[in-house]
């Protein structure tokens, strides 16, 4: 790693999500040069992501992905919901960041196109030919904005930290690799297994409180910028963010002053925060019965993306940019007095039942016959 700086200081640096990060990477390079020749010719498809819902593919050198999978109702809903996140997210962006102007406000994907498998315009004789060989049945699919991957420095910093000595090379050349997002973990550390063993792949790293802790990352920060995106997906969206996901990814910068080259820079790239995959959230409404019976089972039900209450100081802060976020969103709709307390029901339905998940012993459950 060729740099002044430490690996820790590089990933203080840049997962604060507001500096640029410049980056000379082959992805940077081959990006930047199809986005020259765009127009020119339709390049191959490369997949970059696997999930239970579908794959993603890139499009070089723009900043779509297909996303492609065997259910139809399940890409269709995560195509919707994601449009639906996303336009939430832009239409309060401009009052939340007034509200939190040292902080920078989530991120989601713009979904355009939705083709289904029986779409012959779509899927013309050489359609398929552009996917991996493995992947070449036709499938619903749609685009959407992609979530760029990490610049080299972040991934090498990475790697250099969390991967056994004798791997780091292999991870190094490993074009796997390159597609890193990370996810961030603030509801769970790591285990002494996961300390010992190591790590092996860049993608979907998961990055742990303990780890945010050592490398002195500015943890109330990002804890407050995924309080402000669950905000918004709950009274903006009213979606139940079931099994949504949040990264840290990056996104090209714009070249605004020179008209004669492609204005996206692949090269110089903004970290931040993205939220993604809605197949298994579902819209709800604005009552107690789904706080009780939809936004909590999610929450709790989700992967450790969330502060917990034993974190004290930490889910204090949670809570404070989640209430704020709500409240804004909230008044901003002229919604009713009942319906103004329903964040603050929320958490409170959230305290109570992780209180009643440690209270409970399975031994309690067990009856012994005579």
């Amino acid at each position: 790693m060729d740099s002044d700086e430490s690996a820790s200081q590089i990933l203080k640096r840049t997962f604060s999500t507001k500096p640029a990060v410049s980056t000379i990477s082959d992805f940077a390079s081959r990006m930047q040069r199809s986005a020259a020749r765009a127009g020119q010719e339709q390049e191959n498809l490369r997949i970059i992501g696997l999930g239970t819902c579908g794959s993603v593919f890139e499009t070089p050198g723009t900043e779509l992905v297909y996303k492609k999978g065997t259910s139809e109702a399940s890409i269709w809903q995560d195509y919707c919901l994601t449009n639906k996140v996303h336009n939430a997210t832009e239409h309060v962006r401009t009052m939340i960041q007034e509200a939190f102007p040292s902080l920078t406000i989530p991120k989601t994907p713009a979904c355009d196109e939705f083709h289904t498998a029986n779409d012959e315009l779509f899927w013309t004789e050489n359609t398929p030919r552009r996917f991996p060989a493995s992947h070449r049945t036709r499938q619903p699919l749609f685009t959407a904005t992609r979530i760029l991957p990490l610049a080299q420095t972040i991934r090498e910093a990475l790697i250099d930290l969390y991967f056994d000595e004798e791997d780091q090379q292999e991870a190094m050349n490993d074009q796997d690799n390159k597609d890193c997002l990370v996810r961030v973990y603030f509801g769970e550390r790591e285990s002494i297994r996961q300390q010992t063993e190591g790590y092996t792949s860049l993608r979907n790293f998961e990055l742990r409180l303990n780890m945010m802790e050592d490398l002195d990352l500015e943890i109330s920060d990002l804890a407050a910028e995924v309080a402000i995106g669950l905000a918004i997906m709950h009274w903006q969206a009213q979606v139940d963010a079931m099994d949504t996901e949040f990264v840290l990814g990056s996104s090209p910068t714009w070249n605004n002053e020179r008209q004669d080259i492609n204005p996206i820079n692949f090269k110089c790239r903004e970290v931040h925060l993205w939220m993604l995959d809605f197949d298994k959230s579902t819209a709800i409404d604005l009552t107690a019965e789904h706080v009780r019976k939809r936004l909590v089972p999610a929450f709790l039900g989700n992967d450790p993306y969330y502060p917990m209450p034993k974190d004290e100081a930490l889910w204090s802060e949670f809570c404070s940019a989640y209430l704020k976020a709500s409240e804004i969103i909230l008044s901003a709709k002229g919604v009713d007095k009942e319906t103004m307390t329903l964040p603050q029901q929320f958490l409170a339905s959230v305290l109570k039942q992780v209180a009643e998940n440690e209270s409970w012993n399975p031994e309690d459950e067990i009856i012994f016959e005579d």
